[in-house]
């Protein structure tokens, strides 16, 4: 932690340079700004939070207004233009729109470089002008420049309204801690830059997009666990299941499969301990499920590789929903199967797949109430 002598208009001009986070031309306009309204520059201030403002003066960052000073789409236009400003070109940010839809949901839908990006959000009126903090921290976190560069978007003050954010590699931001900055907050989503060649919108797409931005091991897993679908299935309807099984994918064979199911395992504990014996009946039970799901709404096969254990619903096949990723919600086959034997209730593995549908119903009714 700096000294508090440190914690001047000067001093931090010092710390922005030195971390190489502005160079000398542009503090220089800063203080002589904070200089010409009659601050003094070496004034020592007990909360460093109040020395931000030299960011804007600077000509750098920006700031997370407390509510929009025109209507609320405006606002976020110009915050995300704002933030997008600080990537330096790279990141181009058009087609902002507040959307309503028929049932009164509220998403904020813009693109980055052509993607189209969608977030939920909930606002006290239609008049208000107060913004959806978690939709803003998602949608900044939309806009780092993503791949290979490390930076991602830091808001300098304890309070986020009025903040100031900075666009900050992690050991710029060490270092304005190190000064006395509290960064409460630090966003940057996973990036998705490629553009599929596929018709948008299509299976197609969303299934070459997955391809496009996984990384090698969750390719490969995924082939692993798609290509021999068809004989693995048909393997497990001869071994495991019996001859007047409705093996339709419907969703009443999904009810016939709840009776098989619970009655083989009497809680979590004995699905578990099968699969990780790696049992045949509940690795096709979980082909089965996510297949089914296929055949009821438009989504796809998913997996997602990671080295942390920790990492919730990673190393495992998932459904997605074929559509964006603000409605979009990966399902997993196998934790639906947890469920029914852990609540044992009937329509229960239905019911958890249900947000698959729910979620593209979602998209198509916000796609109709565009305006745009």
């Amino acid at each position: 932690m700096g000294d508090a002598t440190q914690h001047t208009l000067r001093g931090f001009a010092e710390v922005l340079v030195r971390l190489g986070i502005a160079t000398e031309e542009q503090t220089a306009v800063g203080l002589a700004e904070a200089a010409g309204i009659g601050m003094d520059l070496d004034e020592d201030f007990g909360n460093p939070d109040e020395l931000t403002f030299l960011v804007g003066e600077c000509g750098l960052g920006f700031q997370t207004p407390e509510k929009a000073m025109g209507d609320l789409e405006d606002g976020y236009e110009e915050l995300l233009l704002d933030a997008a400003a600080c990537v330096g070109g790279s990141v181009v940010v058009d087609d902002v729109e507040l959307v309503k839809d028929e049932d009164g949901e509220q998403y904020l839908h813009f693109r980055r470089n052509g993607r189209s990006i969608w977030h939920p959000a909930e606002h006290l009126s239609d008049s208000t002008r107060y913004m959806d903090w978690n939709t803003t921290f998602e949608a900044i976190g939309d806009l780092v420049p993503g791949n290979d560069d490390p930076r991602s978007f830091y808001q300098l003050d304890g309070d986020a309204y009025d903040a100031w954010w900075l666009l900050l590699t992690p050991e710029q931001a060490e270092g304005l801690k190190e000064f006395g900055l509290p960064l409460p907050v630090d966003v940057g989503n996973w990036v998705r830059d490629k553009t599929p060649t596929a018709e948008p919108g299509t299976p197609a797409w969303y299934m070459e997009d997955d391809r496009l931005h996984a990384d090698k091991e969750s390719r490969r897993c995924l082939d692993a666990w798609l290509t021999p679908m068809g004989a693995a299935l048909d393997r497990w309807r001869t071994a495991h299941l019996p001859d007047d099984f409705p093996f339709d994918y419907s969703p009443d064979s999904l009810l016939v499969l709840e009776r098989l199911v619970l009655d083989r395992f009497d809680g979590p504990a004995a699905l578990q301990a099968a699969a990780d014996a790696g049992d045949e009946f509940h690795a096709g039970a979980v082909r089965y499920v996510g297949e089914t799901a296929l055949r009821m709404w438009p989504c796809r096969w998913t997996y997602r590789h990671s080295d942390d254990p920790l990492m919730v619903f990673a190393n495992e096949p998932m459904i997605c929903p074929n559509a964006p990723q603000g409605f979009a919600w990966d399902v997993s086959p196998r934790y639906a199967l947890h469920t029914l034997v852990q609540d044992r209730t009937p329509h229960g593995l239905r019911e958890y797949l249900s947000t698959v549908g729910d979620a593209v119903d979602s998209h198509h009714k916000a796609l109709r109430a565009r305006t745009r």
